[in-house]
């Protein structure tokens, strides 16, 4: 019988959390690919602004940075400040970030 001292143990542990960890942070286990975040611009148009819920429902084209095809929804922001001078149908470019589980408006600003 082999005795292993509590010593090896922890090296051995202390030796494999980082490879583990960057393991876990690299690989996405079959959830949709998305950057966290990205500086892309996708352009859209405003269909409501709901300063209470701090959300802009946009119409938006494909969201190639985040495997999203073209459809209507509502996005927090990041900001409220960002729905200050926004009124429907307005033309509008937008960049967005992965936060948890939604994608969040970082930067909005109207069409000329």
């Amino acid at each position: 019988m082999k005795v292993v001292s509590l010593a090896a143990v922890a090296l051995t542990w202390a030796l494999a959390l980082p490879a583990l960890a960057q393991s876990a942070a690299t690989h996405n286990h079959g959830t949709p690919t998305a950057k966290a975040a990205t500086s892309e611009m996708y352009d859209g148009q405003v269909r409501r602004v709901n300063k209470e819920t701090r959300r802009v429902t946009l119409a938006h084209g494909p969201l190639t940075g985040f495997d999203m095809p073209a459809m209507t929804m509502a996005f927090p922001v990041k900001d409220p400040a960002l729905l200050t001078n926004l009124k429907e149908g307005d033309k509008v470019r937008f960049a967005l970030e992965k936060s948890g589980e939604n994608l969040v408006v970082t930067r909005i600003e109207p069409v000329k």
